[in-house]
């Protein structure tokens, strides 16, 4: 098969596509004819070096295709349907997958960094991280489904706890887990003020249901909020910027209110202002990765239509390295995809 493989870790010209071997499924494992990758962060940050991973690897996180093989054991998939992958593993057996915390399995793996993933003809997955894919949704969709929508609902309904009526603050609204974001926050009642760095964008954030949207390279975002807001400040701020946009997201919080974060695109250490933090009694919640039944609760939103994923373009496979500049650039608007 045809794969975009990691030999070394750099700049984006390290993608090199070759012909590899096919994967073969055992037990309780499935092949996926990969119709549609979507591209994430993470695969910037392995393929940078920024996360050190054993070489070479076939990176991709997210994959949609069609199941063609399946081990002896797999009684929940057969060849021929449609799904999606779940790309988080776990082990099912510490202490907080025990009690259903899957994001803290203590052997927490992901395919794409720690397993070979969808940067390929071919995946091979355990079949417990298959899904099908609802009528109605293509393969380019679902492939924009998984990391996206699964850490944002892990983000603002358990670790953040959104209620409606919340004023919340989402940074990034081009990104892929921003615009995510957008969606489940207005789904569930809150009143959506985002960021953008190119006007361009503001008009697609507003029709994805954002109520305000600040250009933060025109406008001071803490103090736009403030305005907004009349004073009070945000309930909830959904954060994965990082160092540029932290000072400004945790002014923009309201007495008591809380930040979620996931990520550090623009760089990993900040000063804290710790009399602000405890003046303001405000509350930082880190979040990673995502509980296993995430997955069934989005794709049923998606099977409602009450969610929709934004592809922003469609690739071939040998435009891998194209497709890492457009990310890094942040060129992009919505979901990156990968067709092989």
């Amino acid at each position: 098969m045809r794969a975009v493989v990691l030999e070394e870790q750099g700049p984006p010209e390290v993608l090199r596509l070759k012909d590899v071997a096919d994967p073969s499924p055992v037990d309780d494992e499935v092949v996926i004819r990969v119709k549609a990758a979507g591209l994430n962060r993470i695969d910037i940050w392995i393929r940078s070096g920024l996360y050190k991973l054993e070489l070479p690897r076939i990176i991709g996180v997210d994959v949609a295709g069609v199941v063609e093989k399946a081990g002896p054991r797999v009684a929940s998939v057969n060849v021929g349907d449609r799904v999606v992958v779940d790309p988080a593993l776990y082990d099912d057996e510490c202490r907080f997958c025990k009690r259903g915390w899957t994001a803290m399995c203590e052997k927490h793996r992901m395919v794409g960094f720690h397993v070979d993933g969808g940067y390929a003809e071919l995946v091979k997955v355990p079949a417990r991280n298959v899904y099908h894919i609802p009528s109605g949704v293509g393969f380019e969709e679902a492939a924009a489904i998984p990391v996206n929508f699964l850490t944002v609902w892990h983000n603002l309904f358990v670790r953040a706890r959104v209620e409606a009526g919340d004023y919340v603050l989402v940074v990034g609204a081009g990104s892929g887990i921003g615009y995510a974001a957008i969606q489940l926050a207005k789904l569930a009642g809150a009143t959506v003020i985002t960021t953008v760095g190119d006007e361009w964008k503001a008009q697609k954030a507003r029709e994805l249901g954002a109520d305000y949207v600040i250009n933060r390279k025109k406008e001071n975002v803490a103090e736009r909020v403030n305005e907004i807001t009349n004073g009070r400040g945000v309930d909830l701020v959904f954060e994965h910027a990082g160092q540029a946009m932290w000072d400004a997201a945790v002014k923009s919080l309201r007495p008591g209110g809380t930040m979620v974060f996931c990520g550090a695109t623009t760089g990993d250490t900040t000063q804290i202002n710790i009399r602000l933090l405890y003046r303001k009694q405000l509350n930082l919640h880190g979040a990673y990765a995502w509980n296993r039944d995430a997955m069934e609760k989005v794709l049923q939103l998606f099977a409602e239509r009450k969610l929709k994923a934004v592809v922003d373009s469609v690739m071939p496979l040998e435009d891998a390295v194209k497709a890492h500049k457009r990310m890094e650039n942040s060129e992009h608007f919505g979901k990156i995809i990968l067709r092989p």
